[in-house]
């Protein structure tokens, strides 16, 4: 138990480089490669319909990639430099990425599953790789030569 309390991070280390991909993905492609899954029209329609929309719309799912890929590299970093080393703070930080799922598999729940259960599966493996290393962080420990355990 003890290993994959020690090595559960590369587990969330995963979804952090899932989301910086997903985020690239945003603002490479925009909302073409999804228009059709959530508003059942294609991306010509929805132009005829509202050219204005269609911008804002573009602009909404390019910044949101944006913030992705900030999230997916901050967290990266965190699960590298203090994760990994058992700071407790970092172990509490990382709760950020089952929230961040969980809400957006509530956002995205439209009618259209597939992206939902996606964000909602990976919530609920983050949050039990975070479980399974809780008692790495939660038990307390004695101060070492290098200061105080936190």
């Amino acid at each position: 138990m003890w290993w994959i309390q020690r090595n559960a991070w590369w587990g969330l280390l995963a979804v952090a480089a899932g989301m910086v991909v997903k985020g690239l993905v945003d603002v490479g492609s925009g909302v073409t490669y999804q228009a059709e899954d959530v508003t059942g029209t294609t991306i010509a329609q929805i132009k005829a319909e509202s050219s204005a929309g269609l911008e804002l719309a573009e602009y909404a799912v390019r910044t949101g990639g944006l913030y992705l890929i900030l999230a997916g590299v901050l967290s990266s970093a965190i699960l590298l430099f203090a994760f990994r080393r058992g700071r407790p703070w970092a172990w509490w930080a990382m709760w950020t990425l089952p929230a961040l799922a969980v809400a957006q598999a509530v956002l995205e729940y439209r009618g259209v599953p597939g992206p939902a259960i996606t964000a909602a599966v990976v919530g609920a493996v983050a949050a039990a790789i975070l479980l399974v290393s809780a008692p790495r962080f939660l038990v307390q420990r004695s101060p070492t030569a290098d200061g105080p355990a936190g």
